[in-house]
């Protein structure tokens, strides 16, 4: 919205109207919000059509009324942060609407929705944490009543009983100046309180930076003593990258999310779809590894040295076996000092890489699903593709057709 209170709108090619798809309840400086408006606004170009934005400080339900009467959508994307905000599917009348997941309750029975695996978000951070064999689980959350972060913390807590631990779960409210204040200081007070080797998973990354914080004013440094795992991987509270830059985070891709969107608009403003409503569910990319979960080792600077080799060839065929010469090490020392310093092993560091452009090149549409292997420095295409369901539970060709 612009300071009267108008939409922001795309222009059209050649100045001509273009049907417009309305995204409402955005924060355009949010950076998960900045990335589904990309994907809305990818797809809104295959169909020409251009895409306004109902800011979140102007989106009362009379703004909403006002802009969908002036500016008489196709379709809507729209965001479903809590339970106060978010617009109810009624005001949109007959236009099409899909939610970025969705409420409970009467009136969201048949609504759309676009949703993270939220379960799968969890046990991916839970097997990112249960690699340094910790004697503690602990949750914080700053959500409880909303359905994604009931399902992540759910499934975290299955995770730690199957693998015989408890695990406690700490809610800290957020919802305004005044809670925030008493936050902090019970967030330092209960992480001071955990045992000293314990791994904490933050609902997402907004709790998981101010759990750092926590940490930090308790004098519990990580990971020596407490590792830290995130969710979402985009930095979401005004923080410095300074403390961004120190947590792991299970990344989301958002952009793929305002994608997804935009493709099921298409289909409800066609009328392809089925009468049945069913949620759109796209799964979690991987962990981006940084210093909460990372080894508590030295790190010599050849284990820094190595790493940035990994990262500058791990697509062109470097396999572990050729670093420790390169390094004047033995195998099994660089092996164990690798581990020690990082967390996990160089196999696993060349693997989080190479994947990372294997995503790249789905997205990109322009090369066959049979040429990614090669391209983003796997010897064996079944190796790969084995690796790719592993992790995302589909695979790679049904990963790009979400993309189609």
């Amino acid at each position: 919205m612009r300071k009267n209170g108008s939409a922001r709108v795309g222009n059209a090619p050649g100045g001509e109207r273009a049907p417009t798809i309305l995204y409402v309840d955005c924060r355009l400086g949010h950076g998960i919000e900045g990335k589904r408006l990309e994907g809305l606004r990818r797809y809104a170009a295959t169909r020409k059509w251009r895409v306004a934005t109902l800011e979140h400080k102007f989106c009362s339900s009379a703004a909403l009324r006002n802009a969908l009467a002036r500016l008489r959508p196709v379709g809507c994307a729209a965001e479903c942060w809590s339970q106060e905000t978010t617009p109810h599917p009624a005001l949109f009348g007959k236009i099409p609407v899909v939610y970025f997941s969705r409420r409970e309750g009467k009136g969201w029975e048949n609504v759309r929705s676009v949703e993270a695996d939220d379960a799968a978000v969890a046990r991916m951070a839970f097997a990112e944490l249960s690699a340094s064999n910790p004697p503690a689980y602990a949750v914080a959350t700053h959500n409880m009543r909303e359905r994604w972060a009931r399902e992540r913390i759910d499934t975290f807590r299955n995770c730690c009983r199957e693998a015989g631990f408890d695990c406690r779960v700490r809610y800290f409210p957020r919802d305004n100046d005044a809670q925030r204040a008493v936050c902090q200081p019970n967030m330092k007070a209960w992480v001071a309180s955990l045992p000293h080797r314990c791994a904490i998973f933050a609902s997402n990354d907004y709790c998981a930076l101010r759990t750092a914080y926590a940490l930090a004013d308790a004098g519990r440094p990580f990971p020596s003593t407490v590792t830290l795992m995130g969710a979402d991987g985009v930095e979401t509270c005004p923080y410095g990258h300074e403390i961004a830059e120190t947590v792991s985070s299970v990344r989301l891709d958002f952009e793929l999310a305002g994608y997804l969107a935009g493709k099921e608009l298409g289909a409800m403003i066609s009328g392809t779809k089925a009468a049945n409503p069913k949620a759109v569910v796209f799964p979690p990319l991987l962990v981006d590894w940084r210093k909460s979960t990372r080894g508590s080792g030295r790190r010599e600077p050849w284990v820094l040295e190595a790493v940035d080799s990994i990262r500058r060839e791990a697509c062109d065929g470097l396999e572990p076996a050729g670093l420790p010469a390169r390094f004047g090490v033995s195998r099994r020392n660089f092996d164990r000092r690798f581990r020690e310093a990082m967390g996990h092993t160089a196999q696993e560091e060349i693997e989080h890489v190479r994947m990372e452009r294997v995503f790249e090149l789905l997205r990109d549409g322009s090369m066959p699903i049979g040429a990614i292997a090669s391209f983003s420095g796997w010897r064996s295409d079944i190796a790969l593709r084995w690796l790719f369901r592993r992790r995302t539970g589909m695979s790679m060709r049904d990963w790009r057709r979400m993309l189609s």
